[in-house]
């Protein structure tokens, strides 16, 4: 059974490598700042319109609208800025336990679904994962971990790798608002999406070698979740910044 959406992370990555098309090399995306609109059709093409806001001397900025059907389904901002020296500080990396060298068989599990059924989307575009936090019905911390990696070697193209943490940036943030909430199963007893997504791009990372991605949620309310998430490189260099809010809309039996 084919997908009934778009996986949300796709057409962010697609975004980001469009306008991409449209900036110098010396320039690297920075931060992107989008939103979810509607859901998108994996069954007919995207088409995506760049709009070069800004060209400036350190700084660029783009505007991307990705159609279908004659509407929009998802609406970006990228900034691009130019490699500049600074003073540096950072987090530092949880203390986890290594991945160990091969993932969890997530592609025989149903999680990452879209819906019951549904193509799993590790397997679909390729992705590897090691749990450190496991899902529990009961109520547990906001806090959920994992290990990411893309299946197989990537080119040394940076862009590639930047769209590939795009792609990963988008699992298990939206599932750490439920963790403190009681349900055996949050998709049958919520109504969820991404509402929006942000990522703030720190250091280039290789995305076909383990990556942490460690998430939290601060808050959840009026039918919303936020979450927030770190993307680590095992040597703890801290490579991403990402928020989301989400739609947890309570089902009515």
């Amino acid at each position: 059974m084919p997908q009934s959406r778009i996986f949300g992370g796709q057409v962010v990555a697609q975004c980001l490598m469009a306008a991409n098309q449209t900036v110098a090399s010396s320039l690297a995306a920075h931060s992107l700042h989008g939103y979810f609109l509607r859901a998108g059709d994996p069954s007919i093409p995207i088409e995506f319109d760049v709009d070069p806001i800004r060209d400036g001397r350190s700084f660029s900025t783009r505007r991307v609208v990705a159609r279908q059907h004659g509407e929009a389904i998802f609406n970006t901002s990228i900034s691009y800025h130019i490699d500049e020296e600074g003073v540096s500080y950072s987090f530092s990396m949880p203390e986890i336990a290594p991945p160990a060298s091969e993932a969890d068989d997530v592609f025989n599990s149903h999680g990452f679904a879209t819906k019951a059924g549904h193509p799993n989307l590790m397997e679909l575009y390729r992705i590897d994962r090691q749990r450190v936090t496991e899902y529990r019905a009961e109520r547990q911390p906001p806090v959920g971990r994992s290990w990411f990696r893309a299946i197989g070697a990537l080119s040394n193209d940076k862009a590639v790798h930047q769209a590939a943490l795009v792609m990963i940036s988008d699992y298990s943030l939206l599932s750490t608002v439920y963790y403190p909430h009681t349900s055996t199963n949050p998709f049958k007893d919520f109504m969820g999406a991404s509402l929006d997504h942000v990522i703030w791009f720190h250091h280039q990372g290789k995305m076909d070698e383990w990556v942490l991605y460690d998430c939290d949620t601060p808050r959840s309310g009026g039918a919303r979740g936020l979450s927030r998430g770190f993307i680590w490189s095992q040597d703890g260099t801290l490579l991403a910044s990402t928020a989301q809010e989400s739609l947890m809309r309570l089902k009515r039996r």
